[in-house]
């Protein structure tokens, strides 16, 4: 039962080190760069103050170079970035899994992969453990959590990939509908992201300002509204209580709610920045908002709904990641993008 992992960020190194440490036969389809730093010094996992070196983890930089016992892989698991996933689809196809399991953020990833092998193909996945990539070949746990698995279309049994990650010590959470599952971790991604992004400010700073909790809450709540419309309910997820959260952020006054989420939000990341505050910091000129702010706003755009602090998120995001707008003009300036949002 081979498994190929392509991509080797922070969430794939992590997937494919476990793995390969539970000693199933993994391949990790990485950049040369990332493979050679592997190759030569092994593949570093940290928690906590636990280190733990995987060695001789099969690595290809071309799926030409599987081996020809690995060729047609049962599960391929894609941990690209969402911008990343239409060039992923020729090694996808080079590589005829006889699944795939998505495990990337944001809302979309699933359709594309469907309409291009077929939604019986397709697994659905999200993983809330926070990792972070402290150099190449080396990434460090900063926050725990699971993995929550869904067939696409009731197809694709999920028993033996289940049986897979729970070897290698993963929680792991089944989930009747895939949209409910993705549409909440990206609940959950939004929060602390976009704004702190723009701003250019700490998650802690950014949950301080009550101005800013309310923009928070004002986006979250335009979500749930879309999700509600296309008949999707909040779950909660491997040691993220997305739907209590929800729940919350619906109910709950600003004099209650506003200190729970400094706490659960700002205080909840550890030390890692969030992760469109490090594309931009990075100059990278895609974001992965468009597959979380603007999901939303597309969706809302479907059912004939506006979501407007969503959209100036969204806009701001891409506009600043684009050039079409120098970061300096929003950086540590709260006042303008909450004007931006006032439409």
């Amino acid at each position: 039962m081979s498994i190929v992992v392509v991509g080797a960020g922070a969430i794939g190194l992590l997937v494919a080190g476990r793995l390969a440490q539970s000693r199933q036969p993994i391949v990790l389809l990485a950049r040369p760069a990332i493979g050679a730093a592997i190759q030569a010094h092994g593949l570093h996992i940290r928690q906590d103050e636990h280190l733990h070196v995987v060695r001789d983890l099969a690595i290809i930089g071309d799926p030409a170079e599987l081996a020809q016992q690995d060729r047609s892989p049962e599960l391929a698991i894609l941990c690209v970035k969402g911008y990343d996933t239409a060039g992923a689809l020729p090694a996808l196809e080079s590589l005829q899994p006889r699944a795939i399991l998505t495990l990337q953020n944001g809302i979309g990833n699933e359709e594309l992969l469907a309409a291009r092998f077929g939604a019986d193909r397709i697994i659905s996945g999200v993983i809330t453990i926070s990792v972070e990539v402290e150099q190449p070949g080396r990434v460090a746990i900063t926050k725990n959590g699971g993995i929550g698995l869904a067939s696409l279309d009731g197809r694709q049994p999920l028993d033996q990939w289940m049986a897979a990650f729970r070897a290698a010590h993963f929680q792991v959470q089944a989930y009747p509908d895939y949209r409910a599952m993705k549409w909440s971790k990206a609940l959950l991604n939004m929060l602390g992201n976009a704004t702190a992004a723009i701003l250019d400010l700490p998650v802690e700073q950014v949950y301080a300002d009550r101005r800013l909790v309310a923009l928070e809450r004002r986006m979250f709540l335009e979500a749930l509204q879309v999700m509600q419309r296309l008949g999707i309910r909040p779950v909660n997820l491997p040691r993220y209580p997305a739907a209590l959260l929800a729940t919350a952020l619906r109910t709950l006054p600003a004099a209650l709610l506003n200190p729970l989420l400094r706490r659960l939000i700002g205080g909840g990341r550890g030390r890692k920045p969030p992760s469109l505050q490090l594309d931009l910091a990075r100059g990278n000129p895609r974001s992965e908002g468009e597959f979380l702010y603007g999901a939303v706003v597309r969706a809302a755009e479907q059912i004939g709904s506006a979501a407007p602090v969503n959209r100036a998120l969204w806009e701001t995001l891409r506009a600043i990641a684009s050039g079409e707008v120098a970061w300096s003009v929003y950086r540590h300036r709260p006042e303008l993008l909450l004007d931006a949002a006032k439409g």
